[in-house]
């Protein structure tokens, strides 16, 4: 018998099933007026066996699926509701997979009204019996297969995909480990080089001031004994104190080696704080920021005492992470935690890469995220390789903001922010005046779209400038956008420009660019150990390891050991190939506003209208969108049509072969049936894509208050759909639509200002879903029945 933790029984203790029954029960015995409660589960199954059984036992996962209890407890396979394994046991149950009669316990324990643990507990054992087989990704059975579908490159997920959702920890951990564990690498060989670079000054002023705490009747440091006071028992609160204390030794230090500059960067030392600029709440232990308020003393250096606290995510200048263990060194609740807030850092700057520590214990380890994953340097102890120490804290301390991570091409002049193109061999600068979205993201695409206008236009014409980083194996999509252009494509963002991003006159991408080459190979996985248990072995400032090509004298002392196995099944073994990815920028014409800003449902129609036709008119100049979602459905200004942008996962139809591109990401909220189960995508995946955005925004969004603002809820009873499996998430859509009574249900929790949209979004599901089954086989014919069930709609709200 499953067993309750005792959170568990407070959930239920806390939302009784109480009456919320009556309806099934009542079912019940109108079908069965002669069952006694008292019968056994034998005489259930037998019941469950005959007529129509398996319409009451659906009827029963329904009705227990929708009590808040379901919502409330947990699955046993991860922090996601419960009821999600009871949308896969309908799933299971209604496609014939799961045997009915396997339900009948539970619905022994309904019928004879056990109490609510009992009859939670059997619920958990019925999921537990019949919960399916992990396997591949695979479609159910006897789908068809389309001969004008296309290659399915891997979808992968990420914490940029999340729609309304409350991103709280204990939701984004899971997700956000599942995002990096591909690209993570540790140990990697050159990492000192390749964040640092090759800076003789810098190499020169570590070794004054080491040389400097090391000097004098009462040193900072000692060779022997490490760090003056520092905590042995690496408790974070007292790290915290020691590290402020540190580092002010360190610039005054700095100071007197003649570099002044090190004063205008102070530890940030905030863990009971929350900081601002994130629509959730984060806090961070430490890290490195600008110092504010300060005023230089006579000798060019800086008054002490006169910086502002620094609470704010936008001057986050490196992230850091303290353990108190040093066993956590290289494990995920570290790094876990600090790439959590690298997240925060890429939300609120423009960041091409972030720069982090983790001080686990005394043995420090440095990261770098980026676009293609997160890398950690070779770890070290900051007692035993002082020298090291001093280096890295004011390497943090000098560098400029490029060389920490921000995008030197998004610049600001006399209050403006603004980029420059080329066009046609003519500079033009593009004032950024409005953030319009922005993909919220370590590794990934991180699409970010600007609201702009030409410098020196008095009409400020607008154009939307959009920067992402795409798999340099995929097509352009600015190519793409001025193909669909040149042949005159209707209701899609029209070109006007694209390019590969330049920094240091060279094409900007994480593998050559951003990691300088260095961080191509090497390293280990966090599934590859090392031969020992034990932390690497610290290395001395006296060691000279042989280094793989020429460098400073300092930085060969201070550099982590030569490349070695660290697995017992070599070096070699790296898991998933690091993907190198490009930043590339393209400008569109005709800005809209986003679909769910809508001020009516009238005009929600229109912008799905526009974009339907959109689509439509692009599959027939060969090229197929893949990615329609929440983002890229716009909405002209006047609200009198709609249409598409963001072809970053569109493909040419003529293309027999995937892009070789690793995988691509979707908000799989809005994500077709089939596509969940992997099936080669087809156009009328983006159709039902079409039918679950409105769906969404039915659900999550109420028009806009007196001030025009977007009036939206988050934790709805669909936010588990962000953090599901695919395949869980698949068998929820298919429960949700295979009838009119469960499905009208969903429609009654409408907002309402959309709730006159039921009936619209009733009829799309019929057309979508042919008799409550996933479509049968492609049919452009359902381009014109979409579109007529909405012009009905329109034509009915009196537009």
């Amino acid at each position: 018998m499953a067993l309750l933790s005792e959170r568990t029984i407070e959930l239920i203790e806390a939302n009784p099933i109480e009456d919320r029954l009556t309806s099934f029960l009542a079912t019940f015995e109108s079908a069965y007026p002669n069952a006694k409660s008292g019968a056994s589960v034998a005489t259930f199954e037998d019941l469950l066996s005959r007529g129509n059984g398996k319409d009451l036992a659906l009827k029963l996962i329904v009705t227990l699926q929708d009590l808040p209890t379901a919502s409330a407890l947990r699955s046993t396979g991860g922090d996601i509701p419960l009821n999600s394994d009871i949308a896969t046991l309908y799933s299971t149950i209604a496609s014939h997979q799961t045997d009915v009669k396997l339900i009948a316990g539970l619905l022994h324990a309904v019928v004879t009204q056990e109490d609510d643990q009992q009859t939670w507990r059997i619920v958990y054992e019925t999921i537990a019996r019949t919960r399916p087989i992990p396997h591949p990704t695979t479609p159910p059975p006897a789908r068809p297969t389309f001969t004008s579908s296309h290659p399915q490159t891997p979808w992968t997920h990420s914490t940029g995909n999340f729609a309304d959702s409350a991103e709280r920890r204990n939701q984004v951990d899971g997700p956000l480990k599942t995002e990096l564990t591909p690209g993570l690498r540790l140990d990697i060989p050159d990492f000192i080089l390749a964040v640092f670079g090759q800076d003789p000054q810098l190499d020169k002023l570590a070794k004054d001031v080491f040389h400097r705490c090391q000097a004098g009747e009462e040193p900072l440091h000692k060779q022997s004994a490490g760090w003056t006071n520092w905590p042995q028992s690496a408790e974070e609160k007292l790290v915290l104190e020691w590290l402020q204390v540190f580092t002010k030794h360190l610039t005054r230090l700095a100071n007197i080696s003649g570099s002044h500059f090190a004063a205008q960067r102070q530890i940030y030392e905030g863990p009971g704080a929350y900081l601002k600029g994130s629509p959730v709440n984060r806090k961070m232990d430490i890290g490195v920021v600008a110092r504010h308020g300060q005023s230089k003393n006579n000798e060019g250096g800086f008054e002490e005492g006169l910086s502002t606290p620094i609470s704010n995510w936008d001057e986050m200048l490196v992230a850091g992470e303290l353990k108190s263990n040093v066993v956590l060194d290289g494990q995920a609740p570290a790094w876990i935690d600090l790439a959590t807030y690298a997240r925060e850092v890429f939300r609120a700057q423009d960041r091409r890469f972030v720069l982090g520590f983790t001080l686990c214990g005394s043995r420090m380890r440095l990261w770098q995220f980026d676009r293609s994953g997160s890398l950690g340097s070779s770890s070290f102890d900051i007692n035993e390789n002082g020298l090291r120490f001093v280096y890295v804290m004011l390497g943090y301390f000098l560098m400029t903001d490029k060389q920490l991570g921000r995008d030197p091409t998004i610049r600001q002049s006399d209050g403006k922010r603004y980029v420059e193109i080329s066009r046609s061999g003519q500079p033009e600068r593009l004032i950024l005046t409005k953030l319009l979205k922005k993909q919220v993201l370590i590794t990934g695409r991180a699409t970010t779209c600007w609201k702009a206008y030409r410098d020196g236009d008095e009409s400020k014409t607008s154009f939307i400038v959009k920067d992402s980083w795409q798999y340099e194996e995929r097509p352009e999509e600015g190519a793409l956008i001025k193909e669909a252009t040149d042949k005159d494509v209707k209701n899609i963002a029209r070109y006007y420009h694209h390019e590969t991003v330049q920094v240091d006159e060279k094409n900007d991408d994480t593998i050559g660019n951003v990691r300088k080459g260095l961080m191509r190979e090497g390293g280990r996985t966090t599934f590859t150990q090392r031969s020992s248990d034990k932390p690497e072995a610290p290395q001395k400032s006296s060691d000279k390891p042989e280094a793989p090509r020429k460098r400073s004298s300092s930085l060969t002392q201070m550099a982590p050991p030569a490349k070695r196995s660290c697995s017992s099944r070599g070096s070699k073994d790296l898991g998933t190939p690091t993907h190198n990815r490009v930043h590339r920028r393209v400008v569109t014409c005709d800005p809209g506003r986003a679909i769910y800003k809508a001020s009516s449902p009238v005009a929600v129609i229109n912008g799905f209208l526009g974009a339907i036709t959109g689509h439509e008119s692009l599959l027939n100049a060969g090229i197929l969108h893949r990615d329609i979602s929440i983002g890229n459905i716009l909405l002209t200004e006047k609200e009198d049509d709609g249409f598409l942008i963001d072809l970053d996962l569109a493909i040419r139809t003529s293309d027999v072969q995937a892009s070789g591109a690793p995988s691509k990401t979707g908000t799989k909220v809005f994500m077709a049936i089939g596509a969940l189960y992997g099936k080669p995508h087809s156009f009328m995946h983006d159709l039902e894509s079409f039918f679950w955005v409105l769906f969404w925004i039915c659900i999550h969004y109420d028009g806009l208050d007196e001030k025009g603002q977007v009036k939206s809820r988050r934790g709805s009873k669909y936010e588990w759909w962000n953090y599901a499996y695919t395949e869980t998430l698949a068998d929820a859509k298919v429960g949700l639509v295979s009838g009119e009574e469960r499905f009208n249900k969903a429609t009654a929790g409408f907002t309402s200002t959309f709730q006159p949209l039921a009936l619209c979004v009733e009829n799309l599901r019929r057309c979508v879903f042919p008799d409550g089954r996933l479509w049968p086989g492609e049919n452009k014919g359902l381009y014109s029945q979409m579109k007529a069930v909405l012009r009905k709609a329109r034509k009915d709200l009196g537009s």
